[in-house]
Protein backbone atom coordinates (compact mmCIF):
# COMPACT_ATOMS: atom_id res chain seq x y z
CA UNK A 1 0.00 0.00 0.00
CA UNK A 2 1.49 3.36 -1.06
CA UNK A 3 2.03 6.08 1.51
CA UNK A 4 -0.47 8.94 1.47
CA UNK A 5 1.03 12.25 0.37
CA UNK A 6 0.19 15.45 2.23
CA UNK A 7 -1.68 17.48 -0.40
CA UNK A 8 -3.21 20.95 0.06
CA UNK A 9 -5.38 22.07 -2.80
CA UNK A 10 -5.47 25.68 -1.67
CA UNK A 11 -1.71 26.17 -2.21
CA UNK A 12 -1.87 26.94 -5.95
CA UNK A 13 -5.51 27.97 -6.08
CA UNK A 14 -6.64 31.02 -8.06
CA UNK A 15 -7.89 33.33 -5.31
CA UNK A 16 -8.98 35.97 -7.80
CA UNK A 17 -12.15 33.96 -8.54
CA UNK A 18 -15.26 35.53 -6.95
CA UNK A 19 -15.51 33.88 -3.52
CA UNK A 20 -19.26 33.23 -3.31
CA UNK A 21 -19.69 32.02 -6.87
CA UNK A 22 -20.45 28.70 -8.51
CA UNK A 23 -17.12 29.00 -10.33
CA UNK A 24 -15.21 29.19 -7.03
CA UNK A 25 -16.99 26.12 -5.67
CA UNK A 26 -16.31 24.00 -8.78
CA UNK A 27 -12.70 25.16 -9.11
CA UNK A 28 -12.09 24.46 -5.43
CA UNK A 29 -13.20 20.84 -5.88
CA UNK A 30 -11.00 20.62 -8.97
CA UNK A 31 -8.00 22.02 -7.07
CA UNK A 32 -8.36 19.41 -4.33
CA UNK A 33 -8.82 16.47 -6.68
CA UNK A 34 -7.59 16.82 -10.25
CA UNK A 35 -3.85 16.97 -9.44
CA UNK A 36 -4.07 15.25 -6.08
CA UNK A 37 -1.69 12.24 -6.10
CA UNK A 38 -3.91 10.50 -3.53
CA UNK A 39 -6.94 10.58 -5.84
CA UNK A 40 -7.49 7.96 -8.53
CA UNK A 41 -10.59 7.86 -10.73
CA UNK A 42 -13.21 9.05 -8.22
CA UNK A 43 -12.96 12.61 -6.91
CA UNK A 44 -13.49 12.36 -3.15
CA UNK A 45 -11.30 15.03 -1.52
CA UNK A 46 -13.61 17.68 -0.09
CA UNK A 47 -12.03 21.18 -0.14
CA UNK A 48 -10.77 21.84 3.37
CA UNK A 49 -12.98 24.25 5.38
CA UNK A 50 -14.68 25.60 2.25
CA UNK A 51 -18.05 25.89 4.01
CA UNK A 52 -16.46 28.24 6.57
CA UNK A 53 -15.57 31.01 4.12
CA UNK A 54 -17.41 30.45 0.82
CA UNK A 55 -20.92 29.78 -0.42
CA UNK A 56 -21.69 26.15 -1.19
CA UNK A 57 -24.91 24.53 -2.46
CA UNK A 58 -27.82 24.80 -0.06
CA UNK A 59 -28.45 21.03 -0.11
CA UNK A 60 -24.93 20.45 1.25
CA UNK A 61 -25.26 23.19 3.87
CA UNK A 62 -28.55 21.70 5.05
CA UNK A 63 -27.03 18.22 5.29
CA UNK A 64 -24.13 19.57 7.37
CA UNK A 65 -26.36 21.61 9.68
CA UNK A 66 -28.73 18.69 10.24
CA UNK A 67 -25.92 16.14 10.66
CA UNK A 68 -27.61 14.16 7.91
CA UNK A 69 -26.47 10.68 7.03
CA UNK A 70 -26.70 11.81 3.40
CA UNK A 71 -23.94 14.43 3.78
CA UNK A 72 -21.19 12.17 2.45
CA UNK A 73 -23.21 10.95 -0.55
CA UNK A 74 -24.34 14.48 -1.45
CA UNK A 75 -20.75 15.73 -1.37
CA UNK A 76 -19.61 12.81 -3.52
CA UNK A 77 -22.36 13.53 -6.04
CA UNK A 78 -21.28 17.17 -6.28
CA UNK A 79 -17.61 16.20 -6.62
CA UNK A 80 -18.52 13.81 -9.43
CA UNK A 81 -20.49 16.60 -11.11
CA UNK A 82 -17.53 18.97 -10.72
CA UNK A 83 -15.31 16.42 -12.47
CA UNK A 84 -17.87 16.15 -15.27
CA UNK A 85 -17.76 19.95 -15.73
CA UNK A 86 -13.99 20.31 -15.52
CA UNK A 87 -13.29 17.50 -17.98
CA UNK A 88 -15.90 18.62 -20.50
CA UNK A 89 -14.91 20.61 -23.53
CA UNK A 90 -18.44 21.99 -23.90
CA UNK A 91 -18.81 23.93 -20.63
CA UNK A 92 -17.46 27.32 -19.55
CA UNK A 93 -18.01 28.98 -16.15
CA UNK A 94 -17.60 32.65 -15.30
CA UNK A 95 -18.64 33.36 -11.72
CA UNK A 96 -22.31 32.22 -11.67
CA UNK A 97 -22.85 32.22 -15.44
CA UNK A 98 -22.64 29.00 -17.42
CA UNK A 99 -22.12 28.87 -21.19
CA UNK A 100 -22.53 25.58 -23.03
CA UNK A 101 -21.63 24.86 -26.63
CA UNK A 102 -23.92 22.13 -27.94
CA UNK A 103 -22.76 19.29 -30.17
CA UNK A 104 -24.56 20.86 -33.14
CA UNK A 105 -22.92 24.24 -32.61
CA UNK A 106 -25.67 26.04 -30.69
CA UNK A 107 -24.82 28.14 -27.65
CA UNK A 108 -26.81 28.24 -24.41
CA UNK A 109 -26.24 30.23 -21.25
CA UNK A 110 -27.79 30.77 -17.82
CA UNK A 111 -26.99 31.75 -14.23
CA UNK A 112 -26.94 29.27 -11.35
CA UNK A 113 -27.92 30.13 -7.78
CA UNK A 114 -26.59 27.60 -5.28
CA UNK A 115 -28.51 29.24 -2.44
CA UNK A 116 -31.87 29.53 -4.22
CA UNK A 117 -31.35 26.19 -5.99
CA UNK A 118 -32.47 27.35 -9.42
CA UNK A 119 -31.27 28.82 -12.71
CA UNK A 120 -32.06 32.09 -14.45
CA UNK A 121 -31.15 33.95 -17.65
CA UNK A 122 -27.44 34.83 -17.85
CA UNK A 123 -26.41 37.93 -15.94
CA UNK A 124 -29.72 38.19 -14.06
CA UNK A 125 -28.86 36.67 -10.67
CA UNK A 126 -27.75 39.99 -9.18
CA UNK A 127 -30.95 41.64 -10.43
CA UNK A 128 -33.44 39.00 -9.30
CA UNK A 129 -31.66 37.20 -6.48
CA UNK A 130 -32.89 39.33 -3.57
CA UNK A 131 -36.49 39.25 -4.85
CA UNK A 132 -36.45 35.47 -5.25
CA UNK A 133 -34.95 35.07 -1.77
CA UNK A 134 -37.78 37.21 -0.36
CA UNK A 135 -40.36 35.12 -2.22
CA UNK A 136 -38.84 31.89 -0.89
CA UNK A 137 -39.04 33.39 2.60
CA UNK A 138 -42.77 34.00 2.15
CA UNK A 139 -42.94 37.61 0.93
CA UNK A 140 -45.47 38.55 -1.78
CA UNK A 141 -45.39 42.37 -1.76
CA UNK A 142 -49.05 42.67 -2.81
CA UNK A 143 -49.53 45.84 -0.75
CA UNK A 144 -46.92 47.63 -2.83
CA UNK A 145 -47.47 47.48 -6.61
CA UNK A 146 -43.84 48.28 -7.42
CA UNK A 147 -42.46 45.53 -5.20
CA UNK A 148 -45.14 43.09 -6.35
CA UNK A 149 -44.24 43.67 -10.02
CA UNK A 150 -40.56 43.26 -9.17
CA UNK A 151 -41.30 39.91 -7.52
CA UNK A 152 -43.46 38.86 -10.49
CA UNK A 153 -40.70 39.71 -12.96
CA UNK A 154 -38.19 37.71 -10.92
CA UNK A 155 -40.57 34.75 -10.72
CA UNK A 156 -41.15 34.68 -14.47
CA UNK A 157 -37.37 34.58 -15.05
CA UNK A 158 -36.97 31.43 -12.98
CA UNK A 159 -35.90 28.30 -14.92
CA UNK A 160 -35.28 30.33 -18.06
CA UNK A 161 -32.15 29.92 -20.18
CA UNK A 162 -30.86 31.92 -23.13
CA UNK A 163 -30.59 30.36 -26.57
CA UNK A 164 -28.20 32.37 -28.72
CA UNK A 165 -30.05 31.86 -31.98
CA UNK A 166 -30.77 34.96 -34.08
CA UNK A 167 -33.79 37.12 -33.28
CA UNK A 168 -35.94 37.99 -36.31
CA UNK A 169 -36.59 41.47 -34.91
CA UNK A 170 -40.03 40.56 -33.57
CA UNK A 171 -38.83 38.39 -30.70
CA UNK A 172 -38.96 35.08 -32.55
CA UNK A 173 -36.09 32.67 -33.28
CA UNK A 174 -35.78 29.87 -35.83
CA UNK A 175 -35.54 26.28 -34.68
CA UNK A 176 -32.25 24.77 -35.90
CA UNK A 177 -32.31 22.70 -39.08
CA UNK A 178 -30.82 19.55 -37.56
CA UNK A 179 -33.97 18.89 -35.49
CA UNK A 180 -36.48 16.95 -37.57
CA UNK A 181 -40.25 16.53 -37.29
CA UNK A 182 -41.14 19.93 -35.82
CA UNK A 183 -44.44 21.48 -36.95
CA UNK A 184 -43.42 25.05 -36.14
CA UNK A 185 -40.47 26.91 -37.62
CA UNK A 186 -40.01 29.50 -34.87
CA UNK A 187 -40.30 29.94 -31.10
CA UNK A 188 -40.69 33.01 -28.93
CA UNK A 189 -37.27 33.95 -27.59
CA UNK A 190 -38.73 35.02 -24.24
CA UNK A 191 -40.27 31.59 -23.58
CA UNK A 192 -37.21 29.39 -23.15
CA UNK A 193 -37.94 27.56 -19.91
CA UNK A 194 -36.30 24.28 -18.93
CA UNK A 195 -37.97 23.04 -15.77
CA UNK A 196 -36.34 20.80 -13.15
CA UNK A 197 -37.11 17.09 -13.19
CA UNK A 198 -35.06 15.73 -10.26
CA UNK A 199 -35.17 16.00 -6.46
CA UNK A 200 -31.80 17.72 -6.01
CA UNK A 201 -30.05 20.74 -7.50
CA UNK A 202 -27.07 18.66 -8.59
CA UNK A 203 -29.39 16.15 -10.27
CA UNK A 204 -31.27 18.90 -12.08
CA UNK A 205 -28.07 20.60 -13.22
CA UNK A 206 -26.65 17.35 -14.57
CA UNK A 207 -29.91 16.83 -16.50
CA UNK A 208 -29.78 20.40 -17.86
CA UNK A 209 -26.11 20.22 -18.85
CA UNK A 210 -26.61 16.88 -20.63
CA UNK A 211 -29.65 18.27 -22.44
CA UNK A 212 -27.82 21.35 -23.71
CA UNK A 213 -24.68 19.49 -24.72
CA UNK A 214 -26.78 16.96 -26.65
CA UNK A 215 -28.31 19.97 -28.47
CA UNK A 216 -31.33 18.06 -29.77
CA UNK A 217 -34.10 17.18 -27.29
CA UNK A 218 -33.85 20.71 -25.87
CA UNK A 219 -35.40 21.96 -29.11
CA UNK A 220 -38.20 19.40 -28.94
CA UNK A 221 -38.98 20.64 -25.42
CA UNK A 222 -39.04 24.28 -26.56
CA UNK A 223 -41.18 23.33 -29.55
CA UNK A 224 -43.75 21.64 -27.29
CA UNK A 225 -43.82 24.74 -25.08
CA UNK A 226 -44.28 26.98 -28.09
CA UNK A 227 -47.22 24.89 -29.34
CA UNK A 228 -48.90 25.18 -25.92
CA UNK A 229 -48.16 28.91 -25.71
CA UNK A 230 -49.77 29.59 -29.08
CA UNK A 231 -52.80 27.47 -28.22
CA UNK A 232 -53.25 29.39 -24.97
CA UNK A 233 -53.01 32.70 -26.85
CA UNK A 234 -55.66 31.55 -29.32
CA UNK A 235 -58.04 30.61 -26.50
CA UNK A 236 -57.31 33.94 -24.81
CA UNK A 237 -58.14 35.88 -27.97
CA UNK A 238 -61.38 33.92 -28.48
CA UNK A 239 -62.45 34.69 -24.91
CA UNK A 240 -61.59 38.40 -25.12
CA UNK A 241 -61.52 39.38 -28.82
CA UNK A 242 -61.62 43.09 -27.92
CA UNK A 243 -58.73 42.89 -25.49
CA UNK A 244 -58.27 41.80 -21.92
CA UNK A 245 -60.46 43.61 -19.37
CA UNK A 246 -58.76 45.27 -16.39
CA UNK A 247 -60.40 42.89 -13.94
CA UNK A 248 -59.67 39.73 -15.99
CA UNK A 249 -58.23 37.90 -12.96
CA UNK A 250 -61.63 38.01 -11.21
CA UNK A 251 -63.73 36.84 -14.15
Amino acid sequence: MSEKIDFKGWVDFDWFIELDSFEFFIRAIEAWNDKNPNIAETWKAWPEDIEAFSMIPKEITSAIENSSEDESSIKLEWMDFAKYICHSGYIKIEENTITIEGKYGNTFSFDISMGLELWLPPGSLDEYGSSLKAIQDGARGKSNLGIHMKYLEASTATWKIKTHTEDDGLGFHDFPDHVKGLDLKQYEGYSTFIYPTKDTLVGNLKYLFDLLIEDYHIWEILHEQEVKRRKANEEWNKKWPNGRPDDWMYL
